[in-house]
């Protein structure tokens, strides 16, 4: 086919131009491709920063509370142990002592308990705050049934100071309610370590830090 057919050939400028238009096209599509290929992986390193950071941040927030959980748990233990070791004391002298004896025995053994009492229940509120429900559960038992054995103690000094003598029913009554809230006392006790212990993961027979 030619010009003298009526058809014009193609002009080679607007084959460049075209040429041109076309490299243009493909470069700018490169371009973007890289833009769009650096943009996506910015975001999963972003992200995947973010997860390490956040991850970061739930195991420092999980050994400081781990750390509390231990203080307040040994400090409660603490005091639970002073608890019992007068309420042993206690029981030593109902075992040996009676009449006025015994009341002159209990008076000085009883003299460190109201202020360990105190000690105990504040302890056992911050356990309460922040432990577990398994602990808090075992801590609330084991100090009602010390608070309750010093109770009864208390009671017992009472009718020891109001009346001159006080009656061997009476006297068995109470010392068998102080006997069992001790043992329910001790018996929580050994339940509370071991629901630290297992919280913690620390061994049976390892230490409370």
């Amino acid at each position: 086919m030619s010009e003298r057919d009526g058809v014009k050939p193609p002009d080679r400028t607007d084959l460049r131009r075209h040429e041109f238009r076309l490299s243009m096209l493909v470069a700018s599509m490169a371009v973007v491709g890289t833009l769009i290929g650096s943009v996506c992986g910015g975001v999963f390193t972003l992200l995947n920063t973010s997860n390490q950071v956040e991850a970061t941040v739930n195991q420092s927030s999980n050994e400081f509370l781990r750390t509390q959980r231990q203080q307040i748990y040994s400090e409660l233990l603490t005091a639970a142990n002073e608890v019992s070791i007068t309420s042993g004391s206690v029981s030593v002298a109902f075992d040996h002592f009676d009449g006025p004896y015994l009341l002159t025995v209990l008076a000085e053994v009883l003299r460190p308990l109201p202020q360990q009492n105190v000690v105990l229940g504040s302890k056992f509120t911050a356990v309460e705050l922040i432990g577990s429900e398994p602990v808090v559960e075992s801590a609330r038992r084991m100090v009602v049934e010390y608070l309750a054995g010093s109770e009864t103690v208390g009671w017992l000094s009472n009718d020891f100071a109001t009346d001159d003598a006080v009656s061997a029913d009476a006297l068995s009554t109470r010392q068998q309610q102080f006997a069992d809230h001790f043992q329910a006392g001790m018996s929580a006790q050994e339940d509370f370590l071991a629901a630290v212990r297992g919280e913690l993961g620390i061994p049976e027979h390892g230490d409370l830090p």
